[in-house]
């Protein structure tokens, strides 16, 4: 077996401890309007630097003030989208950055989000990169969620929860560039998934995709789901909770996350991990929050 078998198989080996563990969260994201693929990325945007629950409260308030769609974003004024996204962070910087890409969606796209995201990998990324507040882990996270583009978002959950399993002996998850992680782990799973196939011709919604979990699109989703919840629950940026029941979190749907991790032991990967285990080889400070660059443009 290739070192890149070898990590392919540990990684499912995790995706299935955190699967029986967690399961699929039908109301993790998104749920809230009825256009997911605009719902994505007007979410993408405010998560960066914030907490999901101030972002989901904002979304709700958007949607409230009729203007949880491409042209009523463009033609609000940002200073009125400023006040009610805030508190989410750069409220001022994020609000001028939608109103200026539902602009290129209404001019460009004819108001419709699923043009914006349907093409080649490179093509759709390179279009999401020229929009101002996208960055590369922003412009990932819209392809996967929002139009089924099979990709590994390299995020700071991912970074911190495979630097502290020792996943690659050797590889800095922490620090190492966002293409060199996304690459490596692409790369490792690329043969077991029966499927990577983009999903066109209609939205892309990650909850109606389970029936079709031989997707690449949906198992690329329902991992980097799986890894927020286990360091949302148990790995935790400081203090985690390897051996004790998940901390919870209040979000605005309350069915979100409601029922995981209430009695559980702890974490379903603290037998694999090295940090716990005190075998780590290369991330002696795994277990402290690391500075990795932040997605903002």
């Amino acid at each position: 077996m290739t070192g890149v078998d070898a990590l392919g198989e540990r990684l499912l080996a995790c995706f299935a401890a955190l699967d029986e563990h967690f399961g699929h969260e039908p109301h993790w994201w998104p749920v809230i309007t009825d256009d997911p693929p605009f719902e994505v990325l007007v979410g993408a945007v405010l998560v960066q630097q914030t907490r999901w629950e101030t972002v989901e409260a904002a979304i709700v308030r958007l949607r409230d003030a009729g203007l949880m769609s491409p042209s009523a974003l463009a033609a609000a004024r940002p200073d009125r989208l400023a006040a009610l996204i805030r508190p989410c962070a750069f409220h001022a910087q994020k609000a001028t950055g939608l109103h200026a890409i539902c602009g290129a969606i209404v001019q460009r796209y004819d108001c419709d989000t699923t043009r914006l995201l349907s093409g080649e990998r490179a093509e759709v990324r390179a279009r999401l990169l020229a929009l101002p507040r996208i960055g590369r882990e922003t412009a990932d996270t819209v392809m996967l969620y929002g139009g089924g583009h099979p990709v590994f978002v390299v995020d700071a959950y991912a970074r911190r929860l495979f630097a502290r399993l020792d996943l690659v002996p050797g590889f800095d998850f922490l620090r190492a560039p966002y293409v060199a992680v996304q690459r490596l782990i692409e790369r490792a799973l690329s043969p077991f998934l029966p499927a990577l196939a983009t999903i066109v011709g209609e939205p892309f919604h990650v909850h109606r995709a389970v029936e079709t979990n031989g997707n690449g699109a949906f198992f690329f989703a329902h991992f980097h789901a799986l890894i927020i919840e286990a360091c949302v629950h148990h790995c935790l940026a400081r203090n985690p909770r390897c051996d004790r029941p998940g901390g919870q979190r209040a979000f605005i749907d309350r069915r979100k996350c409601a029922n995981h991790c209430l009695m559980c032991d702890g974490c379903p990967l603290r037998r694999r991990c090295a940090t716990f285990n005190g075998t780590a080889t290369a991330h002696p400070d795994a277990a402290a929050p690391a500075r990795v660059r932040s997605d903002r443009a």
